[in-house]
């Protein structure tokens, strides 16, 4: 039971780290049927038994893309969908870095993490491709964001 919770508290809690990181909420772009959101968070924001379940470091320079991608059903409800996400950051410095993403499944989510360092109040532009499966087409995203320490 408890780890049925931990897993409910990672589902709703992500979505809304943006508000306490200073960013906004998940933001959304949407292609044809297919809607994908995507939000930076400082790992702090993570407990810590939540963050070790789902291997993610903590630390304050340290935070994660956190992905997903819907599809919008015939009868109008959106269903998460597998996808292939690739992608990088870079600062206002010219660094550049590529980001690793991993899948996790839960009940009926699913979300693509990357992990990556940051210094405090740095602006950093990621670009993301994601492909949903099957459906033959890839989507850029781009957007830049400035994250803290806490």
């Amino acid at each position: 039971m408890l780890n049925f919770v931990k897993k409910i508290t990672f589902i709703l809690l992500v979505p809304w780290l943006g508000l306490l990181s200073g960013n906004a909420l998940a933001e959304s772009e949407n292609f044809g049927d297919y809607t994908v959101y995507y939000q930076a968070v400082n790992s702090t924001f993570l407990k810590a038994d939540i963050a070790r379940q789902y291997g993610i470091v903590r630390s304050d320079r340290r935070a994660f893309l956190n992905i997903s991608v819907m599809k919008k059903q015939a009868d109008g409800t959106m269903q998460a969908v597998a996808a292939s996400v690739s992608g990088g950051k870079r600062n206002l410095l010219g660094q550049v870095g590529d980001l690793a993403f991993r899948e996790i499944r839960e009940e009926k989510a699913i979300y693509y993490i990357g992990e990556f360092e940051y210094s405090n109040a740095e602006i950093i532009r990621f670009r993301l491709e994601v492909e949903p499966e099957n459906s033959g087409s890839v989507h850029e995203i781009s957007w830049e964001t400035r994250v803290y320490n806490n």
